[in-house]
């Protein structure tokens, strides 16, 4: 049996006695899953996925499942180890309240887990959630200026700009000399709809002379709108190269959806925003916290096949 340990960021592997090791999966510091334990989680989570999802999402969740489950476990042990270490405990009462509230609104779990399995869960939840409101959440600040940051980083991803395309089909030098031509004549002053009748392929340029209007984020394929938002009022792009052949881009205006007035924002925007901060700055900080603490302890992954 290979047992694969991880002290901080320096790893190890070491042959140990079966006798010894079988039973464990996964420890942290003094806390452990047994093999059988995560066999049971793994069984646990593979019903819970068949009730949740179906088809190629299933399928895509199934394909992850250990390395997922692993993580997450992980996770869970280094958050019990150092709930322990800060002495934190969880209440009976809480425990079983918080079981009651989960079964009233997800009644099907009963048929999934049993009522320890729920408790143990539902302990380690609590663990959880109470080490990173004091490690975490606590330490999150949220400022005005913050506020005011992301309300304007917001409005710019809001913007809205007038494209008009040539596309040519092919991807080959000689297509993207005929374009950069094309692109002199635009500079030039030439009339963009008359070249776009001319030489564009794109299928509409009949009916819309190469004009797509207005365009937001997550319209078009990536490259096309990174040219596109970059571009100022009036400018023309160089070639773009997409799945669909090279295409030369005009930008003839722009725009932004719901205009705000960051510095005076109303209650309902003001509070989202805040979250919107405070959920970013979170994860920013849990990333951190898990980081270290990961980097503290002493975590071995054994090898039971």
């Amino acid at each position: 049996m290979l047992v694969v340990g991880l002290l901080g960021p320096g790893l190890r592997a070491w042959a140990a006695p079966a006798m010894l090791l079988d039973q464990v999966k996964i420890s942290v510091n003094d806390k452990a899953v047994t093999e059988r334990e995560y066999q049971q989680l793994r069984q646990l989570q593979t019903q819970e996925y068949r009730q949740q999802f179906q088809g190629q999402e299933l399928q895509d969740k199934l394909a992850h499942l250990d390395e997922d489950l692993t993580q997450r476990l992980t996770e869970d042990l280094l958050l019990e180890s150092y709930a322990a270490r800060l002495k934190i405990e969880v209440s009976d009462k809480d425990i079983e309240d918080r079981v009651d509230n989960i079964l009233r609104r997800q009644p099907g779990l009963q048929e999934i887990y049993t009522d320890e399995q729920l408790k143990s869960l539902v302990l380690k939840d609590l663990l959880r959630r109470r080490v990173l409101a004091r490690e975490v959440d606590a330490k999150v600040h949220v400022t005005q200026e913050d506020v005011t940051a992301a309300c304007r980083k917001q409005t710019q991803n809001n913007r809205e700009v007038d494209v008009g395309h040539i596309l040519i089909r092919n991807t080959d030098a000689a297509a993207r000399k005929e374009l950069m031509d094309i692109r002199q004549q635009l500079l030039s002053g030439a009339s963009f709809d008359q070249l776009a009748l001319k030489y564009s392929q794109d299928p509409s340029v009949k009916s819309n002379k190469g004009h797509l209007g207005f365009i937001s984020r997550g319209q078009f394929v990536k490259p096309f709108e990174d040219a596109a938002f970059s571009l100022p009022v009036g400018a023309v792009s160089e070639p773009v190269q997409t799945q669909f052949g090279l295409h030369l881009i005009k930008v003839f205006g722009q725009r932004t959806k719901g205009p705000v007035n960051c510095d005076k924002l109303d209650s309902v925007t003001q509070q989202s925003l805040e979250n919107q901060v405070f959920a970013k700055k979170r994860q920013e900080l849990l990333q951190t916290f898990m980081t270290r603490i990961r980097k503290q302890a002493e975590i071995t992954l054994f090898d039971t096949k």
